[in-house]
């Protein structure tokens, strides 16, 4: 797949190798209408089915949803006031993203950095970090939060233990 240009495009790289800001800005879309974000059976699905579609193609198991995860990712999220794009710092892997109409669109840009990983080096790359977490083998669950952020849109965060570290 090919990257489409993507509203307010936002991407860190949650791991303790790296921590570095790729920015792409273009009109931001609010996804408070989407049904990935209203109903958390429908997010939570999202999420796993968008996941694990990457992972089965890297021959990495299916992840499993994990509460502990999830409540990690949003406390992070609602306590971010002014929606300050950053890394918690916590003990878990992290991705995050801004401005995605939904949580699937933001993780298949994550997946679609493997376009740039070199599989002969399989070395972290800052480009290629978000892919790196979304199919690292040794993780076995994931948890995500959402939260709306004004014109900036909504701000996705997904932990996984354990993580690409």
């Amino acid at each position: 797949m090919k990257h489409i240009l993507l509203p307010l495009l936002s991407l860190l790289i949650g791991s303790s190798l790296a921590a570095d800001v790729v920015t792409i800005t273009a009109p931001v879309s609010i996804p408070s209408n989407e049904p990935e974000w209203k109903d958390k059976d429908t997010f939570t699905s999202a999420v796993l089915n968008s996941t694990n579609f990457y992972r089965e193609e890297h021959n990495a198991t299916d992840l499993k949803w994990n509460k502990t995860l999830e409540k990690f990712a949003s406390d992070y999220l609602s306590d971010l006031d002014d929606c300050e794009f950053e890394h918690s710092g916590g003990s878990y892997g992290e991705n995050l993203a801004i401005g995605y109409p939904n949580v699937t669109a933001s993780i298949e840009a994550w997946g679609d950095e493997r376009d740039k990983y070199d599989f002969d080096d399989a070395n972290f790359g800052e480009e290629t970090g978000h892919f790196t977490q979304l199919v690292w083998k040794d993780t076995t669950t994931v948890g995500c939060g959402r939260k709306l952020c004004g014109e900036k849109g909504g701000i996705w965060s997904a932990s996984t233990g354990p993580g690409a570290m």
